[in-house]
């Protein structure tokens, strides 16, 4: 099948824009997959971030998780995002905000709900949703039986029930779901620029820029290049 990208950050759009055109994409030209890249400046324009401008690499993990959840967990686009709320949180996925804005859903119960509702539950995944659904045939679920299951339940607890009972909580609100949810720091891995001045990279990084002229010698001024060094035991070439 088809893909196409979609470069993230080179334009003004929202993130409500740029998923509503790759729903569209998927819905009218069936297309494999949508694919984002996030806007790497490399050349200077009038209509074009500034240079110095970083890569929104945290935005395109957004969108790659709110497309996951358009393709396989059964959300559209303007489930996800609407105008009053246009851009994701860089602080949550995606599933997480949609289910502390519907709290009229929450909490579901993991013995009597459907498939597609179980998708919709943060920390619940395809799999583990699958292996609920089996395991009820069998009798009914306890906590206990969906930690077996590998379920995450860091972020399910908030969102569901068991034989009518929250995990260890009563009642979350959510404020309290975005608290106990939001990331302790910022992951200190940023790309890197393949721009930045050498000199900083050298001071800042300890690196050791290797001389170019010892590796392609420049030509002498009676037109002949120096003879190679000959390899010895202590060298290495």
């Amino acid at each position: 099948g088809q893909s196409t990208q979609l470069i993230v950050g080179a334009t003004p759009e929202t993130d409500l824009q740029i998923l509503s055109l790759s729903s569209a994409l998927y819905e009218k030209y069936k297309l494999k997959r949508v694919f984002f890249s996030a806007y790497l400046p490399v050349v200077e324009h009038r209509n074009l971030p500034a240079l110095t401008t970083k890569p929104p690499l945290l935005r395109e993990h957004r969108l790659y998780q709110a497309d996951w959840l358009m393709r396989f967990y059964g959300f559209d686009a303007a489930e996800l995002l609407d105008e009053a709320n246009p851009n994701f949180d860089p602080d949550y996925d995606p599933k997480i905000i949609w289910a502390v804005r519907h709290p009229e859903v929450f909490p579901v119960e993991i013995n009597s709900a459907p498939y597609q509702q179980l998708l919709r539950v943060p920390g619940l995944g395809i799999r583990c949703a699958q292996r609920i659904v089996s395991a009820r045939r069998t009798g009914r679920l306890d906590f206990e039986d969906l930690i077996h299951m590998k379920v995450s339940l860091k972020r399910a607890q908030y969102f569901i029930t068991c034989k009518g009972k929250y995990y260890h909580i009563q009642n979350p609100e959510p404020d309290l779901i975005l608290r106990a949810l939001k990331p302790s720091a910022r992951s200190p891995y940023e790309q890197l620029n393949l721009f930045d001045d050498w000199q900083t990279v050298q001071q800042e990084n300890n690196i050791e820029l290797l001389d170019a002229d010892a590796y392609f010698p420049k030509q002498t001024a009676t037109g002949t290049a120096p003879q190679p060094i000959a390899c010895t035991r202590q060298a290495t070439c």
